[in-house]
């Protein structure tokens, strides 16, 4: 990841670019453009900038308001809070109309000196606006010149340090620990947040779509699935009306097929334990000339049948013959007809193995 760094001088436009490795900054290349007063828009956009994440600005001293102060304490947090009122009455206009920080020149057992850091936000504003317009928006403002002579007055007033080598190592120092930073409250930097919600608003966009995506999927499978089972549905009751053509209802074809099945299964039960031809037949090699059979019945226990015969003795024959091949034969029913004939009823049950 790439850093650019902005030193601004009265005279010259110098820009160092940095690589940041290992988690510290390395100077890859310098330039330096000429000028006078603020910089042009043309020269801030002829800076090579490309490829660079962050950018940050040293402001010329004669841009910044400094007073010296001093505190009966050292913390750095709590001299931060209590600066602004040091400083009521000693700069120009409102306080409120400064952005202010400091540097700590001197601790000592009863407290500390400080040099104040102050500059209208007015101008500063503009600053970052000019910066901005260029895409060169400044992730930190500062003052290598503040930082080269540690807050100390006297050494202020001597000419600014201009050797390209401790300026550029004095610009690493500040990447990794800066002096000052005059980008604070209502001008502080908001890239970063906004470039989170870029990603935020990116990544809801992209949520969005697959959820549009989804839905429509599910949309299409729900429909695909609905009109086959339009199809089985309509496959089934046709094959229903086929299997059973009385019903003419359809309500539920499964369960009333279901039902169907089940009834035809209890006849078919009631029915299958008679084998009713090998019965009629095994009566029939009992051959007696003088015993006609006229009826025959079955209900899963008992078997009926009924006849005409010559005499008793017929019929009692017949019991007799069948005897063997039956259990439980039972002459219920016998009687002579006008004709001298006999009627008769014959009861019986299935042997079982």
């Amino acid at each position: 990841m790439n850093t650019g760094f902005i030193d601004w001088t009265e005279n010259t436009l110098n820009f160092y670019i940095y690589e940041k490795q290992a988690g510290e900054y390395h100077l890859t290349d310098s330039f330096s453009f000429p000028v006078e007063g603020d910089p042009d828009p043309e020269t801030l956009r002829s800076l090579p900038s490309a490829g660079c994440d962050n950018i940050c600005l040293s402001i010329p001293l004669n841009l910044l308001t400094l007073r010296e102060q001093t505190f009966p304490f050292s913390d750095k947090d709590k001299i931060r809070e209590t600066i602004p009122f040091e400083l009521e009455g000693i700069l120009l206009g409102n306080i409120s109309d400064y952005v202010i920080d400091h540097i700590i020149v001197e601790s000592y057992e009863t407290g500390s000196r400080v040099l104040a850091v102050c500059m209208e936000k007015s101008k500063l504003k503009k600053i970052i606006d000019m910066f901005s317009s260029a895409d060169l928006e400044p992730k930190l403002i500062t003052s290598l010149d503040s930082r080269l002579c540690e807050g100390k007055s006297d050494v202020l007033l001597e000419a600014p340090i201009s050797d390209p080598a401790i300026r550029t190592e004095a610009a690493r120092q500040e990447l990794s620990d800066p002096a000052i930073n005059l980008r604070r409250n209502e001008l502080a930097y908001m890239g970063d947040v906004m470039k989170f919600v870029e990603r935020l608003r990116l990544t809801a966009v992209l949520v969005l779509i697959l959820m549009i995506v989804l839905a429509a999927n599910f949309t299409l499978s729900f429909t695909s699935q609905k009109k086959e089972y339009k199809l089985l549905s309509d496959e089934i009751q046709g094959v229903f009306r086929q299997v059973f053509p009385e019903d003419k209802k359809i309500i539920d074809a499964d369960r009333q097929f279901k039902g169907n099945m089940n009834l035809l299964l209890k006849k078919k039960s009631a029915l299958g334990g008679v084998p009713v031809l090998d019965i009629m037949k095994e009566i029939a090699l009992q051959g007696n000339n003088n015993v006609t059979l006229h009826e025959f019945n079955a209900d899963g226990k008992n078997i009926i049948i009924k006849g005409t015969a010559n005499s008793f003795e017929d019929v009692e024959a017949l019991e007799n013959n069948i005897a063997p091949l039956f259990k439980e034969i039972k002459v219920t029913d016998s009687e002579a007809t006008a004709d001298k004939k006999i009627n008769f009823t014959i009861v019986m049950k299935e042997k079982t193995a």
